[in-house]
C-alpha cells in the first residue's frame, strides 16, 4: 500500500491508478494470479488443482463437474492427513523456496552498457511505476525468504489494461479489463508474452499495453518516441531480466 501511494503525482499525470484486489471474505489483499485475486500460494495452488487439473482438495473440495458419477469419491481427492500435508499444501511450499530468477549484465551482442541504458529509460518512460523494480518480503518463519528485497518488477496491483487485453473475466475486485502487473522478471527466459500468450514478439506485447481504457497510455506514448536505437536499449534490459 506504501508502494501504491507513492510516487502519486507523477502516477496522476501518467494516468495510472492501480488498486489492490482483496479477498471477499475477510477484506484482505490478495496477491496472486494474474488478476491477484489468491491471497496465498496456498489457495492460489488449490484453485490450480481445482481448476486446471480437475483435482478437489482441502481448499477447493468442490467438483466443478456436478454431473451424477463424475464425484463418485465423495470427499476431497487431496487432503492433509495422517500427518502428511496433501498435494496442494507441498505445492505452495515448493512454489515459495523457489529460486528468483538471476538477471545477466550481458549477453550475445548486448553490452552491459545498452541494459544499464535501457534500465535508465524504463525509469524515465514510466514502466517503473507500475512493474516497481524492488518490493521487499514481510517476516517469514524461513528465514531465508523473510524481509528480503525481491526483484519482482511488479506493484502486486490491479490496472485496467484497456480493451484491447481484455479478457471479460471478473475475480475478486478485478474487473475483465484489470489485471495484476505481471513480474518481469525472469522476462529474458519467456517464450510466450502477455495473459494469453499472444505474442513471442516483445515489442508487440509492450504495444499491446496501450488501447482505450489502458493505464498505460501515455507511457506507451513516451516509449514510442523515442529513438530506434534508445528503444532497442529498453528491449535489451527487459531481456536480461
Amino acid at each position: 500500500m506504501a508502494n501504491k501511494n507513492a510516487n502519486a503525482s507523477l502516477k496522476q499525470q501518467l494516468g495510472i491508478s492501480g488498486r489492490e484486489n482483496r479477498t471477499g471474505n475477510d477484506g484482505s489483499i490478495t496477491r496472486f494470479g494474474w488478476k491477484a485475486q489468491n491471497k496465498s500460494l496456498v489457495v492460489f495452488s488449490g484453485e490450480a488443482y481445482n481448476v486446471e487439473q480437475g483435482v478437489t482438495n482441502e481448499i477447493f473440495p468442490n467438483a466443478r463437474e456436478t454431473a451424477t458419477g463424475c464425484d463418485a469419491m465423495g470427499h476431497a481427492e487431496d487432503n492433509s492427513m495422517n500427518g502428511e500435508e496433501g498435494d496442494v499444501v507441498e505445492f505452495a511450499r515448493f512454489m515459495r523456496l523457489l529460486a528468483p530468477p538471476t538477471p545477466v549484465t550481458s549477453y550475445g551482442n548486448v553490452s552491459a552498457a545498452s541494459i544499464q541504458r535501457g534500465q535508465a529509460t524504463f525509469v524515465l518512460v514510466g514502466c517503473a511505476l507500475c512493474h516497481t523494480p524492488t518490493m521487499n518480503t514481510g517476516p517469514a518463519s524461513i528465514t531465508a525468504i523473510s524481509n528480503q528485497a525481491t526483484n519482482l518488477y511488479s506493484d502486486l496491483l490491479v490496472h485496467n489494461m484497456g480493451t484491447n487485453l481484455a479478457d471479460g473475466v471478473s475475480q475478486g475486485n478485478a474487473s475483465g479489463n484489470e489485471f495484476r502487473t505481471a513480474p518481469l522478471w525472469g522476462l529474458g527466459q519467456r517464450i510466450f508474452l502477455l495473459h494469453d500468450g499472444r505474442t513471442s514478439d516483445l515489442l508487440k506485447a509492450i504495444q499491446a499495453h496501450s488501447s482505450q481504457g489502458s493505464e498505460a497510455i501515455t507511457s506507451i506514448s513516451l516509449f514510442n518516441a523515442l529513438p530506434d536505437s534508445v528503444m532497442q536499449d529498453l528491449v535489451n534490459f527487459l531481456r536480461s531480466l
